[in-house]
């Protein structure tokens, strides 16, 4: 219907969607709210099968869930589980905020999926849905 998009262009399109959103009044207005959130997760899902420029961004949440599990020896056992809780409290109890929503949405798909369960069941829903979309 609308052509191939691929991997680099859905970041490009949503990237877009993000910064020029129109919110009513005929002006441009970045997004607000926890949607935010949701449109970050969509960049995570989409970089991890972008080109070798935007596969890095799909990392910040897997290296951020590393880092954490192995300081074992400074806060004692931190398992991936707690890490995800950790990373949804964040992101839906606190006032939302563009750039905090923004980057716990870039970290969740690494985030959830490193978890595994239930925490994974979201990841995988969503990557499902985007890659369809994608393909």
């Amino acid at each position: 219907m609308l052509g191939t998009f691929g991997a680099g262009g859905i970041l490009l399109v949503v990237v877009l969607a993000l910064v020029a959103h129109k919110r009513g009044g005929g002006k441009f207005q970045p997004v607000k709210g926890h949607h935010v959130f949701y449109w970050g997760a969509v960049i995570g899902i989409t970089a991890a099968s972008a080109g070798t420029a935007l596969q890095k961004i799909s990392l910040v949440g897997t290296q951020f869930s590393d880092t954490l599990t192995k300081q074992s020896e400074t806060f004692g056992t931190i398992g991936p589980a707690a890490v995800a809780a950790f990373l949804v409290g964040v992101a839906f109890w606190f006032k939302p905020s563009f750039v905090k929503d923004l980057l716990c949405g870039i970290a969740a798909p690494g985030i959830l999926s490193a978890a595994s369960g239930v925490w994974a069941i979201f990841a995988s829903i969503g990557t499902s849905l985007v890659h369809t979309v994608v393909s």
